[in-house]
């Protein structure tokens, strides 16, 4: 039985003997194929015929799809009708979930015949990078409906190896310079380390402006930086490409993560986003390199630098007022202080979770979890506000007050007292609070003046000072305060006077004296031993 090298050569055959006046049993018993196979090559043969010859090949045949995908094309569909940008995998992830049994080339061969590939926009090449070189960041906005109703808006941080191409997304709030370094802390703990370069856009916690050419870089940005050893770059206004690779992470990040998820609010949103970095993201083979990003990522990072022994501190550090009622406000909340604290701006120290506040000499006062964003809560721990004790000293702690702002200060409050307990001590609280924006000459001088005219009223003080005084700002009264510490302080250090004419006696030093230093009728100075510490000093000296 003859063998065919190629499918050309048989039908050739074929051809030739059919033309030559063969039958088709005849041809097939002289060629040793099947009569079936004869007549499926001559009706090949006519259907080429009867159209115009080209060069190109013939469409390849596909094979049958996995028939475990139609009973799920409905959903498929629903999801595509849902999630116009969802991807395969994301399908394919979705229906596994809830019991579909065969592959992902399947669901992918699907997708592709039921919605139309999009117009590809062509890109320019991007450089390579070595192994801990070069990494980019940037954030973009999020909003995402919630599962209880409501629609939650955070700002995504993206980070990028441009070597290995592991990916790092955090969620935010805001997209502030404290925010930009605490997501940078929290990515380089996860990484094991810090890539020698990174590329950012033009946003104004890293790049302040240009001049000419040459960006300036944020001070604060550039400390954060060398603290962890690595160069910002920023790119060119206005390029996006500059930094190809995280921008490429975000169309992963929304049409991969975000599609086919609900959220019940920004905690499960990084719960959620935390297990796609471990189960998804990271084992993801790269397209281009054909290997996992996680193993190309253990080659990167040996590379990397190390962490520093201590993380940076991102807290935001601003100064409060203490209102009257004994509380600080932060982002639309109010968080207790002890009401001994009342009237005093202290320092308020804000981490990503948690908020401190203390007092004037740094003593910490209360430490608070934060309350979600412009939640309208008053932060109020019964350990913080202990009320058996505030107004047995309200009037008396009031009434110091008063009395070091000076005579008219203490003759005003005086005054107030004839109101009652409960109006005095709103009166003369709202009258400190005027500390925040005047200095306290200025309020005991407008005191005076109001109690003068019998106007014991906080409003008939605000007016006076807004009439003849200058504002000043918060700094100036946080400033006016540390003065006033330093000077109590100084006062109580006892210090003893001295002759000054026993200077006038000391030896020149480094001079050659002619005639002694003290007069002929005195008695030459006997110098006075100086202690033993001071002995072994000139002795180490010498």
């Amino acid at each position: 039985m003859p063998s065919w090298s190629s499918r050309e050569e048989l039908v050739h055959q074929v051809v030739l003997l059919t033309r030559q006046g063969m039958g088709v049993r005849s041809v097939a018993r002289s060629l040793g194929v099947a009569r079936n196979t004869v007549r499926k090559l001559l009706a090949g043969h006519e259907a080429a015929l009867a159209q115009p010859h080209s060069a190109l090949p013939e469409k390849p045949l596909r094979a049958p799809r996995d028939t475990k995908v139609t009973p799920w094309a409905e959903r498929i569909a629903e999801l595509l009708r849902k999630y116009e940008d969802i991807t395969a995998q994301r399908v394919f992830e979705t229906i596994a979930e809830e019991g579909y049994a065969g592959g992902y080339t399947a669901i992918k061969d699907h997708v592709r015949e039921v919605r139309p590939r999009p117009a590809v926009t062509p890109s320019l090449p991007t450089p390579t990078h070595g192994p801990g070189e070069m990494a980019e960041s940037d954030w973009t906005p999020c909003t995402v409906p919630l599962t209880g109703g409501g629609r939650l808006t955070v700002q995504i941080h993206g980070f990028v190896l441009c070597h290995s191409r592991r990916k790092v997304f955090r969620v935010h709030e805001r997209c502030d310079l404290h925010a930009l370094m605490d997501a940078h802390v929290a990515t380089f703990a996860r990484l094991g380390g810090v890539p020698a370069h990174c590329k950012y856009d033009n946003q104004k916690p890293v790049v302040l402006g240009y001049e000419g050419s040459k960006p300036l870089y944020n001070p604060r940005f550039l400390a954060f930086a060398t603290y962890y050893g690595f160069r910002p770059i920023a790119c060119r206004p206005m390029r996006p490409n500059d930094k190809p690779k995280v921008e490429r992470s975000f169309w992963e990040y929304e049409r991969s993560f975000l599609n086919g998820r609900e959220f019940r609010d920004a905690e499960d949103l990084r719960a959620q986003l935390a297990r796609w970095h471990d189960k998804v993201c990271d084992p993801r083979v790269h397209k281009r390199l054909k290997r996992p990003v996680i193993e190309l990522f253990a080659e990167e990072a040996p590379y990397l630098q190390p962490l520093p022994r201590h993380p940076y501190d991102t807290a935001r550090v601003a100064y409060r007022l203490c209102s009257i009622d004994g509380f600080v406000a932060w982002d639309g909340n109010r968080y207790a202080v002890p009401y001994e604290a009342i009237y005093d701006v202290l320092p308020v120290r804000v981490t990503e979770r948690e908020l401190f506040v203390y007092a004037p000499d740094l003593t910490l006062l209360a430490h608070h979890e934060l309350a979600p964003r412009s939640a309208g809560r008053d932060v109020a721990p019964p350990s913080v506000h202990r009320t058996s004790t505030r107004r047995g000293t309200d009037i008396d702690h009031l009434r110091t007050i008063f009395e070091d702002l000076g005579d008219g200060a203490r003759d005003f409050f005086t005054g107030l007292t004839r109101l009652g307990t409960r109006q005095c001590s709103y009166q003369a609280r709202q009258v400190l609070l005027l500390r925040e924006r005047f200095t306290s000459d200025d309020l005991a001088l407008a005191l005076g003046h109001a109690k003068t005219y019998g106007a014991f009223e906080h409003r008939a003080v605000a007016r006076i000072l807004e009439a003849r005084a200058t504002p000043r700002t918060l700094a100036e009264y946080v400033t006016e305060g540390a003065v006033a510490r330093a000077e109590g302080a100084l006062g109580r250090a006892e210090t003893r006077g001295r002759d000054l004419d026993e200077y006038d006696r000391l030896p020149v030093v480094g001079t050659r004296h002619t005639e002694p230093p003290w007069e002929d009728n005195e008695t030459p100075p006997t110098p006075e031993r100086c202690s033993s510490d001071c002995d072994d000093t000139s002795r180490s000296s010498d």
